[in-house]
């Protein structure tokens, strides 16, 4: 008796004695824990937890570093070990058991209860600030016992019907989110007249999903889009242009005869026969030798000098034209669009094409004016999201095919970030087509400075230049 009174009393020493060994351990490690919470502002203190022991749920956040030093050392006083450095209530399952021989070394303490546990495939389930440590597989039973009767008390709910009226939303759009937000049992319909939901499904179920729809629900923002397209085209033309011709008679009749038998009187002329329509002789009737005019003079010199006689003439003219135009063409489109809705707007004219398919004539039209086409998207930074496609087509009558003018298209599609009435430039277009002419004698044009009476030149210059601004504005409700 005595014998086994002393067994008794030494086994309870012995336990005692090890959870001693292990409050001594606590308080050893409770200094080396106070530096390391000065040192790293995210950790935890010991004893300053969050509500519902977040620690153990949130990967984010590390408990203060603990050495470790565990040799066949029983589960429970391990977790009890961890309750008393962490303030934490543990609750461990009436089959937890199990020893534990671990060497850690500054490893944040939730790290090292976690990897304690994986160990003994146990698992924790978090309550308020109460933790519960039990088995895995007891943790998913009880997770399917409380699905299972969760499915139960809905099955066992009455069902509710109620119509759930929408002013700004379409109901056709949102029935397609509101049927995934229902119960099993639930059901939905949409009413086109009076643009409602019909909903079928629990009180609990119905009241959730008329707090969606009433936040859903709601007028959309409207985008007030200014748009400044302008053209400018600047025209330069020049063309200088000259005609000379002579002529010189020596014979009798003009009193300077050559006193030669043959020839006996001599008549030398400048020829030119042109093509052009334009007078090919001067003022005294002398061809022209030389005859490169303008071909549309505004302004012209002419000269003719002779001798008392007529025996000898010369005759000059000089044409010269310049012109230069200026034009400039704003067009100004102005659009409001609601936030995601794509807005369309054009003005201009359409050509009427004739087209032949198997031998039935039929009239197309062709674009020729301006469009622009614009998709906002305001941010919660206050700024617009555009997407924008400009597109600016004018027929050419200069240029025809069969009667029908080409389309001369000048096109601009981008995605831009503008503030609030902020204004962008999404595109700019400049074309500059330079012409030059020069009508000329061969060789003699080559002659310095005099070279200038046998050629003539002609200089056409156009400029176009395509600038479009956009200007959004978001428009108070």
């Amino acid at each position: 008796m005595n014998d086994q009174r002393r067994t008794t009393v030494s086994r309870r020493g012995a336990r005692w004695g090890g959870i001693t060994a292990l409050l001594a351990l606590a308080l050893c490690l409770v200094p080396l824990m106070a530096p390391a919470q000065q040192q790293d502002a995210n950790r935890l203190p010991v004893g300053q937890l969050p509500t519902e022991a977040d620690i153990l749920q949130d990967p984010d956040l590390d408990g203060s570093p603990i050495d470790i030093s565990f040799v066949d050392v029983d589960i429970r006083d391990v977790v009890r070990f961890f309750s008393q450095i962490t303030g934490i209530n543990l609750i461990l399952d009436p089959e937890v058991s199990g020893p534990v021989t671990m060497e850690l070394f500054q490893v944040p303490w939730d790290a090292a209860l976690e990897t304690v546990l994986a160990s003994h495939g146990l698992g924790v389930i978090v309550q308020r600030n109460i933790v519960r440590i039990t088995s895995l597989s007891k943790l998913a039973e009880e997770a399917s016992e409380r699905a299972r009767l969760q499915d139960q008390n809905l099955a066992a709910q009455p069902l509710l019907t109620r119509q759930v009226k929408l002013s700004y939303a379409s109901a056709e759009e949102l029935l397609e989110l509101t049927e995934r937000q229902l119960s099993a049992r639930g059901d939905a319909v949409v009413d086109i007249r009076t643009n409602s939901l019909i909903i079928r499904d629990t009180e609990e179920s119905i009241a959730s999903l008329a707090n969606l729809l009433e936040l859903l629900d709601q007028p959309a923002p409207q985008v007030n889009l200014k748009a400044r397209i302008v053209e400018t085209t600047r025209d330069f033309s020049r063309d200088l242009g000259v005609q000379w011709g002579f002529q010189g008679v020596a014979d009798a009749a003009h009193g300077n005869t050559t006193g030669l038998v043959f020839p006996n009187n001599l008549a030398v002329r400048g020829q030119n026969r042109p093509s052009s329509g334009i007078e090919g002789t001067g003022i005294g009737g002398t061809p022209f030798a030389v005859n490169l005019p303008t071909s549309e003079a505004t302004s012209g010199l002419a000269l003719t000098m002779g001798s008392i006689l007529d025996s000898f003439r010369l005759d000059v003219s000089l044409s010269a034209m310049e012109s230069a135009g200026r034009g400039k063409v704003i067009s100004t489109p102005n659009i409001t669009a609601q936030n995601n809705q794509q807005a369309h707007i054009e003005s201009g004219q359409r050509i009427p094409v004739q087209v032949l398919v198997d031998n039935t004539a039929s009239i197309q039209f062709i674009n020729a004016n301006l469009q622009l086409t614009v998709t906002p998207q305001i941010t919660d930074e206050d700024t617009i999201m555009l997407d924008i496609v400009v597109d600016k087509s004018e027929p050419d009558f200069t240029r025809q095919v069969n009667g029908v003018p080409t389309i001369f298209t000048r096109r601009a599609q981008t995605r831009v970030l503008v503030r609030n009435g902020g204004t962008t430039v999404i595109g700019g277009i400049f074309q500059l087509v330079v012409n030059e002419v020069e009508s000329r004698v061969p060789v003699l044009h080559r002659i310095p400075l005099l070279g200038w009476l046998f050629k003539s030149q002609q200089t056409n210059q156009n400029n176009n230049e395509l600038l479009i601004f956009i200007t959004p504005q978001i428009l108070e409700h």
